[in-house]
């Protein structure tokens, strides 16, 4: 009977930390959503700057929550990207993309097969004027971003799979 109970006690100790561990999972998996909600609702609009800075707030929120995880550099980076588009002076919106494009393209570096990130970097080369000629690796992370899709990375938001297949076939 005390051997069962050690037992018990042993293993009820050994699954608290994979427990744990799932509700962090959970909780990131909630969090990187909000983010690509307000992404979606910035890229519908990307004219309306207070869609915009929405997105970078949550963009920053989960970088703060999560500061060694590559994807919340690639939102925040995303995010002031975006913003560029709303800035009058068009000095202002080459040094605003000068400066976070490197960190779009390290947050990719650090984790290059994210779908998420691959995304973020296709819909910026898709938006930004050809003569700053970053619309290199638009195929490359179109296709990336079409897998990701078929095997199911985006199932857990409909809206964004939506979202994202619609992006896709505006190619």
């Amino acid at each position: 009977m005390r051997f069962c109970i050690f037992a018990f006690i042993l293993a009820s100790a050994s699954v608290h930390p994979i427990w744990a561990q799932a509700d962090i999972a959970a909780q990131r998996l909630e969090e990187r959503l909000t983010v690509l909600s307000a992404y979606r609702n910035a890229c519908l609009e990307p004219g309306n700057a207070r869609l915009v800075l929405a997105f970078d707030s949550v963009s920053t929120e989960f970088m703060n929550h999560h500061p060694n995880l590559a994807i919340g550099q690639g939102m925040r980076a995303t995010a002031q990207l975006m913003m560029a588009e709303s800035m009058w002076n068009p000095l202002d919106k080459l040094v605003q993309f000068q400066k976070w494009k490197p960190k779009l393209e390290g947050a990719l570096n650090k984790q290059p097969d994210d779908p998420d990130l691959r995304f973020f970097r296709l819909s910026i080369q898709f938006s930004v004027p050809s003569i700053l000629e970053y619309n290199d690796d638009m195929e490359v992370d179109a296709q990336a971003t079409r897998e990701a899709l078929a095997a199911g990375h985006w199932s857990s938001s409909p809206k964004h799979h939506a979202f994202v297949s619609s992006f896709l076939d505006e190619l």
